[in-house]
């Protein structure tokens, strides 16, 4: 199998905005016309939504941004698998993909911010297994729980 991120461009934000979560999780994320949205106004956090692809079919969808070169940090801020897609194994191995790609186009970052609804009980061990940690903080807009990885490079 061969995994791919792509930037979301002209040619396959639809694709990207039609892909969505199992019914019972669509509390737990925000859709992704949403974050398209987000990423295409809110431009001071300079938002990067990501097409999750693989062998070339979009499967799911990131978001990364809202770098902080002083605390050189940077958010993971969204990431699904559409739910035709799920329990393949396909998460485990795109979010690996997103994490290596942060570590090789952020050099300057070494900590990695994401957040999770309280509700979402799965996610904690799934982030856990990828080395985050909760910081016992709450995020403000949106009372999610916020955990953060450090990145080690070799």
């Amino acid at each position: 199998m061969r995994y791919q991120l792509k930037p979301i461009t002209q040619d396959n934000w639809r694709e990207a905005a039609n892909l969505s979560v199992a019914e019972n999780q669509k509390n737990l994320i925000e859709e992704n016309r949403d974050s398209l949205l987000e990423a295409a106004y809110d431009r001071s956090l300079q938002w990067t939504p990501i097409g999750l692809y693989v062998d070339h079919k979009m499967v799911g969808f990131a978001m990364i941004g809202a770098e902080n070169t002083t605390e050189r940090s940077i958010w993971f801020d969204r990431f699904m698998i559409d739910y035709r897609h799920q329990k393949q194994g396909y998460g485990h191995a795109l979010f690996r993909a997103v994490l290596n790609y942060l570590k090789d186009h952020y050099r300057q970052v070494d900590t990695i911010y994401l957040s999770v609804h309280k509700e979402n009980l799965k996610a904690f061990p799934f982030y856990e297994s990828f080395g985050f940690t909760h910081t016992n903080e709450e995020d403000s807009k949106n009372g999610e729980l916020i955990m953060q990885c450090t990145i080690t490079r070799n």
